[in-house]
């Protein structure tokens, strides 16, 4: 048939015992779209590698069944078999942009160069994929510089453009704003209507709304395929996703108080690109504060400043009322702790065990504590079972919990959380909140920026607003979430948290 159709698929990767995937079977006709849900590790990201023909031509595994991609058997088909009939958008951005191109345009139409388009149709085929994902106004950016949610867009660009029979997206609302992802999902429909066959991993109850029916995984296999409505409410899935008790406060050791200042601060990008306009915050000792705002608001720039990774245009960054313009990134590291919004970004070590235990070692603390503050990070992230695992044979929500524990073994007293929750599952989202807790408990600081805002008012007590480069709102979450601000956070591309 035309379409995708997978029957009785079984996956196993090098190196482990268990099947990522058993016998999963599925089809996707053209004009539908089907969902794929399921808790982190349940075989959804594998799912979509197979359904892009990637297994085992491209990434190594063990494959059994079969995949076919409009009638073709697209486990032993050629790369230029399948090219122009499949595409797959990944749910990290970096795994993506080629890197190569200077601005957002080239990088859109870097595929349709591959395939000989000819630059009228290009043309054709880019503005109406731009305009669909609301990054006209970005055309001429440099991809490198624009936030992880504008690059997330500016990834599903370049795919759609292509224009292919099948599309496979990969969580692909990961790093969007409410706004973007509310347009992710009525996007979908129209594109099936359009003729393309679509499958689609999300965790977003918004993105699985719109589908025709939704699969829910767990353990490589179906448990459920039904209506979206019914599967998002049905037992089965409830059970794929229990919530994580949160890590009790006694994990987690107390800490010296740490204020932190910011003063006027500016920052412009090359080619005058003003990210931040004179944003001023205060931040005290054991407060939980999350920032929020619309994809390129300046959030990521704004935190980069509090451990030095970027440095003013104007303005000052003070730690206990010290400005850090001239500290060095590694000895503000013992205060502040980051953990990036990639996870990629940060963790190199080939077992987990050393990537947490890399920071407390580089503070040259006793090997006793060492040993003791990685047993309990690694407990705190729910990683101890996988210590002597490759972090690159972990997908990517469980690499960022490895980030994270990394920072966590340092105990530093002011913790700067990129989009924490990112990709993960019910439980990996309870486990995140209860960690954020726990630090607060203990009288640490944690500043998150997050565009969860149902985590955002669960678990902070302050929540900073931005849009264009300033501060629009401060205040608790009753306050910000009030009917009276809806307005406001609308133009912001946020939205209320809708009750569960």
């Amino acid at each position: 048939m035309a379409g995708l159709e997978i029957r009785d698929l079984a996956v196993r990767y090098p190196g482990r015992t268990g099947r990522a995937l058993d016998g999963v079977s599925l089809t996707v006709a053209p004009r539908e779209v089907v969902g794929v849900t399921g808790q982190t590790g349940s075989g959804k990201s594998t799912l979509a590698l197979a359904a892009a023909g990637l297994l085992p031509r491209v990434i190594r595994a063990s494959v059994s069944g079969s995949v076919s991609i409009d009638g073709r058997d697209a486990v032993h088909a050629s790369a230029a078999d399948l090219a122009g009939r499949v595409g797959i958008a990944f749910s990290s951005p970096a795994l993506q942009l080629s890197a190569s191109k200077l601005t957002v345009r080239e990088e859109i139409a870097f595929g349709l160069e591959n395939l000989a388009v000819p630059r009228a149709e290009m043309d054709a085929r880019i503005d109406p994929a731009m305009a669909r994902l609301g990054i006209e106004h970005l055309a001429e950016r440099d991809p490198l510089t624009l936030s992880g949610g504008e690059q997330q867009r500016v990834a599903l660009a370049s795919i759609i453009v292509m224009g292919t029979d099948i599309l496979i997206l990969d969580e692909p609302a990961a790093q969007l704003d409410p706004g973007g992802t509310e347009g992710v999902a009525a996007m979908l429909p129209a594109l099936a209507a359009e003729g393309q066959a679509i499958l689609v991993v999300e965790q977003a109850p918004e993105i699985m709304l719109c589908t025709k029916r939704s699969l829910v995984l767990d353990g490589g296999r179906v448990v459920l395929d039904a209506a979206p409505e019914i599967a998002l409410a049905s037992g089965e899935a409830a059970a794929t996703g229990v919530d994580t008790a949160p890590a009790p406060a006694s994990d987690v050791r107390g800490a010296a108080p740490v204020s932190l200042q910011v003063r006027g601060l500016r920052h412009t990008y090359e080619g005058d690109i003003e990210a931040l306009r004179g944003v001023s915050l205060a931040f005290a000792p054991g407060e939980t504060v999350a920032i929020v705002g619309q994809n390129g608001s300046g959030k990521t720039t704004l935190v980069k400043h509090l451990n030095g990774l970027l440095r003013p245009t104007s303005g000052t960054v003070e730690l206990n009322g010290a400005d850090i313009a001239d500290r060095l990134v590694s000895d503000i590291a013992a205060q502040v702790g980051f953990v990036f919004q990639n996870p990629d970004d940060q963790i190199f070590n080939s077992r987990v065990d050393k990537e947490v235990a890399f920071g407390p070692r580089n503070l040259r603390l006793p090997a006793g504590d060492v040993e003791r503050l990685v047993e309990a990070a690694l407990e705190l992230t729910g990683l101890s079972r996988e210590r002597s695992t490759n972090p690159y044979d972990l997908d990517v929500s469980t690499r960022k919990l490895v980030a994270l524990a990394g920072v966590l073994a340092m105990e530093p007293p002011l913790l700067v959380l990129d989009e924490p929750t990112m990709g993960q599952d019910r439980p990996g989202v309870s486990r995140i909140g209860g960690i954020v807790d726990a630090w607060a408990a203990a009288g640490r600081t944690v500043i998150a920026i997050t565009h969860d805002m149902q985590f955002a008012a669960r678990h902070f007590g302050r929540i900073v607003v931005m849009r264009r480069g300033e501060i629009v709102l401060d205040g608790t979450p009753a306050t910000i979430f009030d009917a009276a601000h809806d307005e406001l956070l609308a133009s912001t591309g946020l939205r209320r948290p809708k009750p569960t």
